[in-house]
């Protein structure tokens, strides 16, 4: 540490294959490891995003099968790891070091093959739910938010990435989308579009809403997540889907765990109507719909050569982005 405030202990250098790696005393019994320094969203691509997200993975697996005495458990996150320890058995240093070691050891995820799963649910773009969490949040929190249209989020998410709300859900559809992580709300994937074409983004609400209905889809700064419970949110909504959660394992296939996602899995969407989403909801509850679930290899190296190959797709829609933005800025 530089100073007996500062909760930093250890830095692995940034280099040509790996972010900076920052290990951060985070209390009396936990460890932080983080992948980068705190940058904007802006400052990062999807590739960057993607890969620590590999990373953590990586680095997650092999510390559990290290066995490291007095390890309680690993909690990763999309580009940082929380370690729980027991400072009777094992103390922050010497588990930092061996952590550390082990970091060493993987110096380029770009050649990573994942074994995950494939999972494709269906959404409803125009969906009653959404509009009525829209309205909700116009009549009691922001009556001036600019981006809730009509009750919708779709027209501003579209004007803010100078695309049209038909091109905006095509390329919603059009892409695979990689869970960086499970966490915040229960059962909420993070996830990141493995095409840079699809990358739309747009900013949060100001403020947040205080009702989100459960299987909420949304989107801000290249991330889209889903509701596996009601609750509050500040993102932009783009539809509903299925149940990604259930306390009451009802169905089979919450029966191990009440999250449907795992980091690493791949999504991908297909639009249908508000009637279908409804009565998935009513099966799922009963147990007799089956979520479409394959097993899935992922080969990092292969989809890094896929996304070089957008990069002349990537780039004008990266134009468009800009170009909106700024008209925006001056009406």
């Amino acid at each position: 540490m530089s100073s007996r405030y500062d909760p930093v202990i250890k830095v692995i250098k940034v280099s040509d294959t790996c972010p900076e790696v920052v290990f951060r005393q985070a209390g009396d019994r936990f460890l932080e490891v983080v992948y980068g320094r705190s940058e904007p969203s802006s400052a990062k691509t999807i590739k960057d995003i993607i890969l620590r997200s590999v990373r953590v993975v990586t680095i997650n697996n092999l510390v559990k099968k290290a066995g490291i005495d007095g390890l309680i458990e690993t909690i990763p996150g999309g580009e940082s790891l929380m370690y729980v320890y027991d400072p009777l058995v094992v103390t922050m240093e010497d588990l930092a070091e061996k952590i550390e070691h082990i970091e060493r050891q993987i110096e380029d995820v770009g050649s990573q093959i994942i074994q995950t799963r494939e999972i494709t649910i269906p959404i409803a773009f125009e969906h009653s739910l959404i509009k009525k969490a829209i309205d909700k949040y116009v009549q009691e929190v922001n009556p001036d938010a600019f981006y809730c249209r009509n009750g919708s989020n779709l027209e501003f998410i579209a004007e803010y990435n100078g695309i049209s709300v038909e091109e905006l859900k095509h390329k919603f559809i059009d892409t695979e989308w990689f869970v960086s992580m499970v966490g915040f709300f229960p059962g909420l994937p993070y996830f990141y579009p493995l095409n840079p074409a699809s990358a739309i983004t747009c900013p949060k609400y100001n403020p947040a809403r205080t009702w989100t209905p459960e299987g909420a889809v949304d989107l801000a700064d290249y991330c889209s997540t889903i509701f596996g419970v009601e609750s509050s949110g500040g993102c932009q909504l783009i539809g509903r889907t299925v149940p990604i959660f259930q306390a009451y394992s009802t169905h089979e296939q919450f029966k191990d765990n009440p999250a449907l996602f795992r980091p690493t899995d791949i999504i991908r969407f297909y639009e249908t109507s508000e009637e279908y989403i409804d009565n998935i909801y009513g099966l799922v509850a009963e147990g007799n719909w089956n979520y479409t679930i394959t097993p899935r290899t992922l080969s990092i190296s292969s989809w890094l050569e896929q996304y070089d190959s957008k990069e002349r797709e990537a780039a004008e829609l990266r134009e468009k982005q800009t170009l909106a933005r700024q008209h925006m800025q001056r009406i």
